[in-house]
């Protein structure tokens, strides 16, 4: 009894102190004295790297999604554009219809042809930064050197040089945006005596000079990519002869995707819009609408066998674009067999290239498929031992790998570099990225474009798009709670890439061809348990079409992630953010900031009612 007694006095020395302390409340402890209306949208500095299609559209709308937001874009070029703007060579354009190839939030209605020349582009999106404040934003001449992540601070300093000056700075931020490209640094192929013995003009097409002459000259063209492909046809009127050096050979297709109009070699471009439909659009935008959507609706199309290795749909597509070939070449038998690849349609990027299968059978042109094995001072000597003078060297030889950052960026674990991290030889040994936007261990990073950041249909900027939406939300996110900082587990982003890799399983991308939309992959014993060689990563795409990333993407599985508080009130308090019980809305001074609610009725939509984060 004795004992029982004990525990009954211990229960009520106990309840006698609870009630002690209800009289001074738990949260007249917690108060916070200097609490402030809440603010949602707390200040945040956010970097942008790169001033391409990724990084204008995303600037764009985080400028209008993120409330507060100090923006700054950083790009080594000196124009805005990114590929559009390093790439100038003769024929340079886009094999993607201009009214599918730019924002859509920004439809021009000034496109002056079908497929759009590269210096119409650049200008298109120089034109979107002016129009929406953020010139003064762009630091162009400045190359991004090294970024860190600065735990305690919460923030990245990314160490900058200002390629006019060569001077060196750091600037911080509470986040960083990757919008490098992926097809962004040129590949200088490893040749002997290229850059050493040959004394003759050296080029690349991604780094071309406006001030260089091709009349008259005997030129090498290196490489059949779309660069080479384009560049052919567009110098051979002028050039005295080419050696047009080949090592992967590729398929021409009618068009980039079905029932688009077929660009020739009189006709580059497609069709040109007339004064007459340019006006047309610009003053009746329904009609501008109805265009857009006819050509947006051909590039959306249902997963199939085409994409599979030795499926009967690739066969028949592979019949198909044999026929196209057959008929750019006049039927010429022998001709064809020259320029057929080895591999399936689908396993590199398909082309159109208007005009190059024609001017291929010039007698300008020597097609060589020999392969390469050294430069001298005056030419090249293929592998067959042919010595081939020319006066210029041109290398199409396309961009290195783009699906991890160009410069060193240093996470959460000290000294590890996220390009060891994600290296064929690393640790990992491919891209292991979070839905195709982040990296565990990489808090407040963000990628555009790069693995896995574009899905089956849609266009390029469109995707793009699809990233700055996700961004936006999760760094409103944590502007307006009480955290600094969020980055995806590693077992999240695991899991990701085990269902993207089963997704591509015996895809056509696998067979045996070289392209950038995949990466070799080095298996270690923990793989599997009977090693075996390097397989191909598919690096490139989302495992689905634009509508399922864009389904993914719509709502942040916030349970995926490690979020880091925000030092003092909120260490005490996850809901430290309330403030005083009103919002930063209520204090602007506008009593239309309080009823953003009202509507007209036609214009609510039931289905998003009160979920917009202006409201």
């Amino acid at each position: 009894m004795g004992s029982i007694i004990k525990e009954t006095s211990a229960l009520s020395s106990v309840r006698l102190l609870s009630l002690k302390e209800a009289t001074v409340p738990r949260w007249a402890a917690r108060h916070f004295p200097e609490s402030k209306p809440w603010n949602p949208h707390a200040p945040v500095k956010i970097i942008v790297v790169g001033a391409g299609i990724a990084g204008v559209s995303n600037a764009v709308l985080l400028s209008h999604k993120v409330p507060n937001a100090e923006i700054t874009i950083y790009d080594r070029l000196s124009q805005i554009g990114g590929t559009w703007a390093a790439n100038r060579y003769p024929g340079v354009r886009c094999d993607v219809p201009a009214h599918v190839y730019q924002l859509s939030f920004e439809p021009s209605p000034e496109w002056s042809e079908y497929y759009p020349k590269g210096a119409e582009i650049q200008a298109y999106y120089e034109r979107i930064i002016e129009k929406h404040g953020l010139k003064d934003r762009v630091k162009l001449n400045h190359q991004v050197l090294k970024a860190s992540w600065l735990s305690e601070a919460a923030q990245w300093a990314v160490e900058i040089q200002d390629t006019t000056t060569n001077d060196i700075f750091v600037d911080t931020a509470n986040f960083l945006i990757n919008c490098q490209g992926r097809i962004s640094q040129p590949k200088y192929p490893d040749i002997a005596g290229l850059y050493d013995i040959y004394k003759g003009t050296l080029l690349h097409t991604a780094r071309w000079p406006s001030d260089v002459d091709l009349a008259g000259k005997s030129i090498a063209i290196i490489g059949n990519g779309a660069s080479g492909q384009q560049l052919v046809p567009n110098v051979a009127p002028i050039v005295h002869h080419i050696d047009h050096y080949v090592r992967t050979k590729t398929w021409v297709t009618p068009t980039f995707v079905k029932d688009l109009h077929q660009a020739t070699k009189d006709a580059p471009g497609g069709p040109e819009y007339s004064e007459e439909q340019r006006n047309t659009f610009k003053n009746d935008p329904a009609s501008l609408l109805a265009h857009r959507r006819e050509l947006e609706s051909k590039f959306h199309f249902p997963l199939g066998g085409g994409d599979k290795l030795g499926s009967p749909e690739n066969a028949a597509l592979r019949e198909k674009i044999i026929e196209t070939m057959r008929e750019r070449l006049d039927g010429d038998e022998e001709w064809l067999q020259r320029v057929l690849p080895d591999y399936a349609p689908g396993c590199k990027r398909l082309t159109p290239a208007p005009g190059y299968l024609e001017t291929l059978k010039s007698d300008k042109i020597d097609y060589v498929t020999a392969g390469i094995r050294e430069v001298t001072s005056e030419g090249i000597i293929a592998n067959d031992g042919t010595h081939r003078k020319v006066d210029i060297i041109i290398l199409a030889t396309g961009f290195e790998s783009g699906f991890t950052t160009r410069f060193p960026i240093f996470g959460k674990v000290p000294g590890l570099d996220l390009r060891t991290k994600w290296a064929a030889d690393g640790p990992i040994g491919y891209p292991e990225s979070y839905l195709g936007v982040m990296a565990p261990g990489f808090p407040n990073y963000f990628f555009v474009l790069q693995a896995q950041g574009n899905a089956r249909g849609g266009s390029v900027p469109l995707q793009a798009e699809l990233a700055a939406a996700y961004i936006a939300k999760a760094i409103r996110k944590i502007q307006s709670q009480s955290y600094v900082s969020l980055d995806p587990l590693e077992e999240a982003a695991q899991d990701f890439n085990d269902i993207n890799g089963a997704f591509f399983e015996g895809s056509v991308i696998g067979d045996n061809c070289n392209s950038w939309f995949k990466q070799k992959h080095v298996l270690k014993e923990s793989d599997t348990a009977a090693p075996r060689d390097p397989i191909n990563r598919v690096v490139t795409a989302w495992p689905g079409t634009h509508h399922h990333r864009a389904e993914a993407l719509r709502d942040p599985r916030w349970e995926d992630f490690i979020f880091e508080r925000r030092r003092g009130g909120a260490q005490k308090n996850r809901f430290e953010y309330f403030g005083n019980g009103s919002t930063a809305r209520e204090g602007s001074g506008d009593p239309a900031d309080l009823i953003r609610y009202v509507r007209t009725a036609g214009e609510i939509d039931l289905a998003v009612l009160h979920e917009n984060w202006n409201e």
